[in-house]
Formats: C-alpha cells, sequence, structure tokens
C-alpha cells in the first residue's frame, strides 16, 4: 500500500511495507515519469527512509513518536532549523546598523513576519513551546537594539517602551503608539482537522493527477 502527498511540484509517497518495497515503488515512480514527462527524480532530494527516524516535507519535521498511553503516532513538528533561521533573521532585523528608524517602524518590519511565520506552523506539535522560547528572544534583541538606538539612555528610560498590551493588559511587550510587538505565543494552536480539506482540482475521479 502506498499513500501519495502532493503540493505543486513536491510530493512525497508513504509506503506501508518494507525498505525493498519502497526502493520498488520509488524505481516504478522515476520510470514512469521518465517516461510520462521525461524528468527525472533528484538524487540530491529523492530520500527513502522509515517514517521512525522523520524527514521534513515543505519546512515541517514529519516524524513517529512514542507516547505511552497510545504507542507510536504521526507528529508534525517545527524544525530546529526553522526556528534557528527565524533567530537568525531577526538578529539580522535588529543590528546595529538598523537604529536610524524609531522603534513603530522596526515592530512594523518583524511583524509581518513573525505574523505569517506563526500562521504557518500554527498545527505542530509543541508549537507553544516553540513561540515562547522566540518571543522572549525577540524581546531580548529589541532591547539590546534600543540600547544602541539610544546609547546615552538609562535602562529606566528604556524600558518606558515596555509597556502593557492593548490586548492583554497584564502583559508587557514592547510598544509605541498603537503598534505593538508580536507575539507568537498569542497564536491559536490546534490539530488540523481532516474536515477542513477538499478535494483538489487536479484530482480526477480516476486517480491520475490532472495538472
Amino acid at each position: 500500500m502506498f499513500y501519495p502527498v502532493r503540493y505543486a511540484d513536491d510530493f512525497l509517497v508513504l509506503v506501508s511495507g518494507t525498505q525493498e518495497d519502497a526502493l520498488a515503488e520509488k524505481s516504478a515512480l522515476a520510470e514512469y515519469l521518465r517516461q510520462s514527462t521525461g524528468l527525472e527524480l533528484s538524487p540530491e532530494k529523492t530520500r527513502v527512509t522509515a517514517v521512525t527516524d522523520g524527514f521534513e516535507f515543505l519546512g515541517f519535521h514529519v516524524t513517529m513518536r512514542w507516547d505511552k498511553r497510545y504507542g507510536y503516532g504521526p507528529r508534525v513538528e517545527i524544525p530546529k532549523a526553522k526556528a534557528a533561521d527565524l533567530r537568525r533573521k531577526v538578529k539580522l532585523l535588529t543590528g546595529s546598523s538598523t537604529t536610524q528608524i524609531s522603534l513603530g517602524k522596526k515592530l512594523q518590519e518583524i511583524n509581518p513576519i513573525l505574523r505569517g511565520w506563526a500562521n504557518y506552523y500554527r498545527y505542530c506539535t509543541f508549537a507553544g513551546r516553540v513561540y515562547s522560547s522566540l518571543d522572549w528572544y525577540i524581546s531580548d534583541r529589541l532591547w539590546r537594539w534600543l540600547r544602541k538606538k539610544r546609547p546615552k539612555a538609562s535602562a529606566g528610560d528604556i524600558l518606558g517602551a515596555y509597556q502593557p498590551s492593548s490586548r492583554r493588559r497584564t502583559r508587557r511587550l514592547w510598544r509605541e503608539g498603537s503598534t505593538e510587538q508580536h507575539l507568537l505565543a498569542w497564536t491559536p494552536i490546534h490539530r488540523y482537522r481532516l474536515a477542513w480539506m477538499r478535494t483538489p482540482n487536479f484530482a480526477m475521479s480516476s486517480g491520475e493527477p490532472d495538472a
């Protein structure tokens, strides 16, 4: 048995069987693509692996994890490399050469990146833990950025911009006027419901792709 998953020109095939079964399926698929489309599978991007070892697809880490209550089960996680990439991007945006603009402008520059990143990974297991860790890092980077922007200001003066959020008054964050730091941890996190899925336009009743 096998189950294909496709997004644009990226796809994977989940095989129920041995590694030999997976290798045979790969060979058959490579031959079919060669004859029908003239395309070759990329040796660098094509991999045969057990789900228990994990793999990455569309920026997600897919694996099987042991749970003492239910046994082995599938899990979609945020890859550590993706969280590191976000930290690196925020670090570049809060470097010493970017202090010419106001805090509000800097938040407007960073917030769309944070909002998009959080929404993309909100269905991942333990996403809340990753979000909380990133929120702490981003707050610290903004503090360091303000210290570079105002080297002669006291810590108390800089902390004047660390104000209660307009959304939750008990939570303080970096804010200037109506513009405030977007917190990833406030993104709703829940499992993706398969009931939301619809038959894609390229699907046909015969099972053959039409794209």
